[in-house]
């Protein structure tokens, strides 16, 4: 099954084949315009497509957490009474945020795409979010609070 890419991702894998130099097939010179034969590994331009991943999923996460924050603020403020702040909050979630969201969802499907096309069909996993970690004990401030006293 040969699925053929969106024109952004094309664009995007573009980008990463710039980085394998010159290839005597492909007639692109180094960054540097020189014309020596040496090639990247694949390991390094996986390793880009996977960066442009996890940058475009972080990007992600952080505007939908920037949309349930503005939404709480919303039904914060229509809950007391403050109707002008609430129509604010609405009118900025649909005029910036929500086109904000489509744009990265189509930049994170763009990469995912890349990433697929350079691994050979691998599908992009986001890492799973570590546990914070938890002190064992209480700190003991007395000698601090002793120290400034």
């Amino acid at each position: 099954m040969t699925k053929t890419l969106s024109k952004l991702a094309q664009m995007k894998l573009e980008i990463i084949k710039y980085h394998t130099h010159y290839k005597e097939s492909s007639k692109i010179e180094n960054v540097d315009g020189t014309l020596d034969a040496y090639e990247l590994n694949d390991k390094f331009l996986i390793g880009l497509a996977r960066d442009a991943c996890y940058t475009a999923h972080n990007s992600l996460t952080f505007k939908k957490q920037q949309i349930a924050d503005t939404i709480a603020e919303l039904e914060d403020n229509q809950e007391n009474g403050r109707q002008y702040q609430a129509e604010r909050n609405a009118d900025f979630i649909k005029s910036r945020l929500m086109p904000e969201l489509d744009e990265l969802k189509c930049r994170y499907e763009a990469d995912c795409e890349v990433y697929k096309s350079i691994t050979g069909g691998e599908t992009y996993m986001p890492p799973k979010p570590r546990a914070a970690n938890k002190s064992k004990k209480p700190i003991d401030t007395s000698a601090f609070k002793a120290a400034v006293a």
